[in-house]
């Protein structure tokens, strides 16, 4: 960290947004000094939620790559994504509920697929609620198509899951 507290990271890891009504927005790779809060985070927003000790373990995975989003310090979401060849499930896509519909979650998903495709990911999946018309609605503003449904993949409550792709 430096004099001001914030994290000294190369201008390759960070990228700085200029959202809800002029409000400054820092995205960055997450860092195992993160997990905690995201950890509290994840516990807030997903009935299932990883654990601290899932999130560093795929921190130390190098086909692994999260982002966290900061406003003045303060985490207000997180995503990521595990790389299989030039493929990507995204996963862990949270923001935190005083702060949704400000457009969060697409800054921090566009910004995701695109230091993905510095990698060489060509498609992204993911799976979503079927209920959670809103997630859905941004998926497709992305890009994403649903391409069919896996029954009662989630629990508490036990629901459907829409399984999305990009479209080539």
């Amino acid at each position: 960290m430096n004099e001001t507290g914030k994290r000294n990271l190369p201008e390759n890891d960070r990228a700085d947004l200029q959202r809800d009504g002029g409000a400054s927005f820092s995205i960055a790779e997450m860092t195992p000094e993160d997990v905690p809060e995201v950890a509290a985070l994840e516990r807030q927003v997903f009935s299932v939620p990883w654990s601290e000790n899932g999130f560093l373990c795929s921190l130390r995975s190098p086909d692994a790559l999260y982002l966290t989003v900061r406003q003045g310090g303060k985490l207000l979401g997180y995503c990521g994504f595990l790389q299989s060849f030039d493929e990507a499930d995204v996963m862990n896509v949270a923001v935190a509920p005083d702060f949704r519909g400000r457009g969060i979650a697409g800054q921090m998903l566009r910004e995701l697929m695109e230091r993905g495709r510095a990698r060489g990911i060509l498609r992204y999946t993911l799976e979503v609620r079927q209920s959670n018309a809103a997630a859905i609605h941004l998926y497709e503003k992305l890009g994403f198509v649903s391409v069919g449904i896996r029954k009662n993949f989630y629990e508490k409550p036990i629901e459907s899951a829409v399984i999305m792709w990009t479209a080539e």
